[in-house]
């Protein structure tokens, strides 16, 4: 028959075991909300505000599973990231997170998976068990003795009861057969929904990211014009200046001793040559024409070379990716190997540019480690914030125009990581 195919008890094996997996992770879920539960009178007094995080951040990470577990068998494709629980907060953003939508959802399938997970976990053992003890059972009745008869339902003490408790059996082979599988999907199909942010939230939360990506765009876009017109004014324009004066000295000198004016149009000459070397460098930060010749990994490899530390680079998995991304990625890297020069002491400095695929994008990732002191995220050099647009403040700047983010985890005494993650369909 179809329905007991090697396919059919395969797919039937599957749903066990989802469903077995649910209920060992019931526990964990009991106790988050029996904790929930013995802390939550001590809320209004603030007092325990501060166990918050952390019984949250439990909270998000046996969700999160959970979500990956439903989606794992669904098939289906979680199209969001979820938060991450780090660092400390002060008792205006505690609150906050214990009321912020993802908290409710996250309750919420707290609440769905200690109802249903243990429930649905034993009946997936229960039922196929009692189906072949009924079955198998009690046809040998008579190997019992009269004084202790076989007792399932009824106590088997004659073939009609046997009968019956055969008949029962098969009813519970029947339920095995499809229960399973309904109560399978039913707990996957809930824990996606309760876990999956509804549409306007998801909307919202798009159009609060892409309202800071287009704010932390024009702040990057003002910040480089008024970097180009400062170089520009301070650079190319006075050497201009200079060029002129030496060509009004060399022209008046021309008129009386024209021999005297070859210095004036020599030093014009050098001048010129200077302001046309301050417009190449002007235009160079405005897009590297290295990239073009060379790729993202060719540019890569010319600032590693030129850096006064010792570096290595990895460009394995990297692919090609939009030009301003990869404008970006270039100068994210320039002025973090510019930083560990500056203030790391390091010895040795590791750079990885690799193209890492998601669910919903293809995201460039600029990784650099180095052996140095360490203490800039300690230091505050890491807040976005802070800073005029230089160092890793500009870096999260840059990253944050593109929809990207910073990563910095620099203890004291080192080493540093700094990963930046840029997405390609910004």
């Amino acid at each position: 028959m179809s329905f007991l195919s090697r396919a059919g008890l395969e797919s039937r094996l599957r749903d066990a075991g989802f469903l077995l997996r649910e209920a060992m992770n019931w526990p964990a879920s009991l106790g988050i909300l029996l904790g929930g539960v013995v802390l939550l009178p001590f809320l209004p007094l603030g007092v325990g505000l501060y166990a918050v995080p952390r019984l949250l951040g439990t909270l998000n990470l046996l969700a999160a599973r959970a979500q990956g577990r439903a989606a794992g068998y669904a098939g289906a494709v979680v199209p969001f990231d979820r938060r991450v629980l780090a660092g400390r907060k002060n008792f205006g953003e505690l609150a906050a997170l214990v009321s912020a939508p993802e908290t409710k959802r996250d309750i919420s399938w707290l609440l769905f998976h200690c109802a249903f997970a243990l429930l649905a976990g034993c009946l997936a053992v229960a039922l196929p068990l009692a189906a072949v003890l009924y079955i198998g059972t009690a046809p040998w009745w008579t190997l019992f003795p009269q004084s202790a008869p076989l007792d399932f339902a009824v106590p088997v003490t004659s073939w009609s009861a046997a009968g019956f408790t055969v008949l029962l059996g098969l009813i519970y082979g029947l339920a095995a057969w499809l229960l399973p599988p309904w109560m399978a999907r039913r707990l996957s199909g809930g824990t996606l929904a309760i876990l999956s942010p509804r549409r306007y939230d998801e909307l919202s939360l798009r159009i609060q990211d892409l309202s800071a990506a287009r704010a932390s765009a024009l702040t990057a876009h003002a910040a480089e014009l008024r970097r180009i017109e400062r170089e520009l004014h301070d650079g190319a324009q006075n050497r201009l200046v200079g060029v002129v004066m030496m060509l009004g000295l060399a022209q008046r000198a021309a008129e009386s001793d024209p021999a005297a004016a070859m210095p004036f149009i020599g030093r014009a000459q050098d001048a010129a040559t200077e302001a046309l070397a301050g417009l190449r460098e002007a235009v160079h930060d405005i897009y590297p024409p290295v990239l073009d010749e060379l790729g993202l990994g060719g540019a890569a490899s010319a600032l590693t070379s030129r850096s006064p530390i010792s570096c290595s680079l990895d460009v394995q998995g990297l692919q090609r990716a939009p030009a301003a991304v990869e404008s970006a990625a270039y100068f994210v890297l320039a002025e973090a190997l510019t930083n560990a020069a500056k203030h790391s002491d390091a010895s040795h400095i590791e750079v990885l540019l690799r193209t890492e695929s998601t669910p919903r994008e293809d995201v460039l990732v600029v990784r650099v480690n180095d052996d140095g002191r360490g203490g800039a995220a300690v230091a505050g050099a890491s807040d976005p914030a802070a800073g005029s647009g230089t160092g890793l403040a500009g870096i999260a700047r840059r990253a944050a125009a593109f929809g990207g983010k910073l990563y910095v985890t620099s203890p004291s005494g080192g080493p540093t990581e700094l990963r930046v993650e840029l997405p390609c369909a910004f």
